[in-house]
């Protein structure tokens, strides 16, 4: 997967670490699990400023972070109209815009701001959107390309996310940290 090779040469570019075990057996796109079956590790920091990774506990923080989400949004869908939630019922859809389901969201990742990046688990688990939430604004973003291609753009400047703005981020060297839970 190329996705996969580009991300990790960012990443390790004197080679992966040592691994330590394999990711957990949960459901994830097939890129994702590449990444971390390559890495060995499951959790992987940026910078000390960005973070992602899947562990065994993925689905009970999950759960913690949709009541988080009905608590704020006081609702189990978020309409998005025009990169924003919206709270005012009667604005219609156009072109781009959706609504999320907050149970559909699998907690990625997070970054020193507060600000989320999910998988939307619907359907086939290769064509799961990456959905980021900018936790201290309306912004939201949808991206319908796999993982490895988000994380790959986002940290190398090829993709541009309202959420995560990462313009002051060193482009030529990462100091990258790797776990396993």
């Amino acid at each position: 997967m190329p996705a996969v090779d580009a991300l990790i040469d960012l990443l390790f570019p004197n080679g992966s670490p040592e691994p330590a075990g394999p990711p957990p057996d949960l459901p994830m796109p097939s890129d994702l699990r590449e990444f971390f079956t390559r890495i060995g590790h499951n959790t992987v920091e940026v910078d000390n400023r960005f973070g992602f990774g899947v562990n065994q506990g993925l689905l009970e923080y999950s759960a913690k972070r949709h009541e988080n989400l009905r608590h704020v949004y006081r609702a189990d869908t978020i309409a998005i109209r025009g990169g924003h939630e919206q709270r005012r019922p009667d604005v219609r859809k156009a072109e781009g815009d959706w609504d999320v389901v907050i149970d559909d969201l699998l907690i990625l990742g997070s970054d020193d701001n507060g600000n989320d990046l999910y998988l939307e688990a619907v359907g086939d688990p290769d064509g799961w959107a990456v959905v980021a939430d900018g936790c201290r604004s309306p912004v939201w973003a949808r991206h319908t390309v796999t993982a490895t291609d988000y994380l790959y753009g986002l940290l190398s400047g090829s993709l541009r996310c309202p959420v995560f703005t990462l313009d002051s981020w060193p482009r030529s060297r990462f100091d990258v940290a790797v776990r396993h839970h």
